[in-house]
């Protein structure tokens, strides 16, 4: 409990009395003191009460203020708001004898002088009139703190991974029948839901003063066809039997085409949305679409394209002549005598005399984990187990960057720097002349087609600025991860092999084992794994 001072009355004049605190409780300091004693209009000796609060012990100690008579004095409060005006604090100060005690109306009279006229606190107040603690604070009204409030978000209810790789067996194969990286969805299903925004609240000082919330945003389904939007707005629900993908936020729901064969029973399949094979794609047949396919079964010598993924279960038998085409990825068994694009990843168990060619990385590390003859790229990596073959088979492995695109991004570069600063000095001329033409000046034929040329010259260097920037644009992406680029070798890598990496170019006269294949210098080096 704090200590406390009250004033006494006597025949002899005032006197004050300081109540030592007990505990943790501490006493009022001799500035406060003195605030009151002048409040109420008492005169004092400031180093009396000094010297008397230093040497107070356990005892209450009276000090002498004044001979004077005066009234006796009342029960008093004094009301503090703090600095960050979000707490305002009550402190009561006893009466004399004879003094009036202080009532709840005052109190609230004095909030209102202050001031002070949100959050409140009534029971604070009759707590502290039932038992009153002298020279203590107590909170009498408090501020509402302003809260963040939370956006709104958008929680899908599907695989959103359009890249996920095949898993491996205990014995380290792939079952490519359990391939199939369509998300399937169902007629009434809910794909996605909206967690509705939170508004948080505003902040109020002791005052009144409003501090607003930030707003918060809201959250709208970006969608295609074969979806709605329930009735209250926060669920999207497929509207057929299809599969599901998540591009750049929207939504896609797409009906499945099913054939068994592609051969003369079907023809040559174009189709908007995916398509699955349940069993072969024969020989010179096609199979394209703008989504992904699935093949069960055995690719024949056959053309696929597809704007998404390409999934073989029993791998490509090329004969020469077969291409696959993926925007996506391509996974397959095997891939034998074939040529195949892929803008994302290829993977495979054994690539066999075949071109393939990968935005990202080429993975051959499941069961033989074998790419021998033929030529492989990829952009980032190539993962593979066992690369050329003992019989020194002709093996072309490549990572990274043609050094042509390094040097091509450069000139590029200086290309539109020195387009650049020669239209800003043809804008400025012909700005001139049409100043001049404006404040009436009469110019020369000379003059005249002078500028005409050179409007037509800056719409031409204008022009070829925006071409050389975009070709720019798509070099920096291509180059992006060059200096990464690496070859991973999990068993062995043949004579016969030839390896390039960004340009560095290595001929295998040597059997290399478990190592990372990486460009040092000018060279390719061999790292551990």
């Amino acid at each position: 409990m704090n200590g406390c001072f009250q004033i006494q009355i006597s025949e002899r004049g005032v006197s004050l009395l300081l109540s030592p605190p007990i505990g943790e409780g501490v006493m009022p300091g001799v500035v406060e003191i003195r605030e009151y004693l002048d409040k109420i209009g008492i005169s004092y000796d400031a180093l009396a009460i000094n010297s008397a609060l230093n040497s107070l012990g356990e005892d209450a100690v009276a000090v002498f203020l004044t001979p004077e008579k005066i009234e006796p004095v009342n029960e008093t409060c004094t009301i503090t708001v703090m600095h960050d005006r979000m707490t305002a604090v009550l402190r009561l100060y006893p009466p004399s004898i004879g003094g009036l005690p202080i009532k709840k109306r005052q109190i609230m009279d004095q909030l209102a002088l202050e001031k002070v006229n949100y959050g409140i606190d009534e029971e604070a107040i009759d707590d502290l009139l039932g038992d009153r603690h002298y020279c203590t604070d107590v909170i009498v009204a408090r501020g509402q703190n302003q809260t963040a409030g939370k956006d709104a978000s958008i929680e899908y209810l599907f695989d959103t991974n359009n890249d996920s790789r095949p898993e491996l067996n205990e014995d380290g194969s792939v079952d490519f029948f359990k391939l199939n990286t369509l998300h399937h969805c169902t007629r009434g299903q809910v794909l996605a839901k909206i967690i509705p925004e939170e508004r948080g609240l505003d902040g109020i000082n002791v005052y009144g003063a409003v501090t607003s919330a930030r707003e918060v945003s809201k959250a709208v389904f970006s969608y295609g066809k074969n979806l709605e939007v329930s009735s209250d707005g926060l669920e999207l629900i497929s509207m057929v039997d299809g599969h599901v993908k998540l591009v750049d936020d929207t939504v896609f729901v797409s009906d499945v085409y099913t054939v068994e064969d592609v051969s003369t029973a079907t023809g040559n399949i174009e189709y908007h949305g995916n398509i699955e094979v349940n069993g072969n794609v024969c020989e010179n047949f096609s199979v394209r679409t703008d989504g992904d396919v699935f093949v069960k079964g055995v690719v024949e010598g056959a053309v696929i394209e597809a704007g998404g993924n390409i999934t073989i279960a029993r791998g490509m038998h090329g004969q020469n002549k077969g291409n696959l085409r993926a925007k996506g990825n391509v996974i397959a068994k095997f891939i034998s005598a074939a040529v195949v694009e892929a803008g994302g990843f290829v993977e495979a168990e054994q690539i066999l005399n075949s071109r393939v060619v990968a935005g990202s990385c080429v993975n051959a590390e499941a069961g033989k984990g074998l790419i021998t003859g033929g030529k492989v790229i990829a952009k980032c990596a190539i993962h593979v187990k066992n690369a050329g073959s003992p019989m020194g088979s002709a093996t072309i492995m490549e990572v990274g960057s043609d050094p042509e695109m390094k040097k091509r991004l450069v000139e590029l570069q200086k290309s539109v720097g020195e387009k650049s600063k020669s239209a800003s000095q043809m804008k400025k001329v012909i700005e001139d002349t049409a100043r001049k033409i404006k404040s009436g000046v009469k110019l020369l034929p000379e003059q005249l087609k002078h500028a005409r040329m050179l409007q037509t010259a800056l719409e031409t260097a204008q022009t070829q600025i925006q071409k050389e920037l975009k070709e720019i644009e798509k070099l920096d992406q291509l180059l992006k991860g060059d200096d990464n680029a690496h070859i991973d070798i999990r068993g062995t890598m043949y004579q016969g092999v030839s390896v390039s990496i960004s340009g560095a170019v290595m001929n295998v006269k040597n059997e290399y084992t478990f190592c990372r294949l990486v460009k040092k210098g000018a060279d390719v080096a061999s790292t551990n794994l």
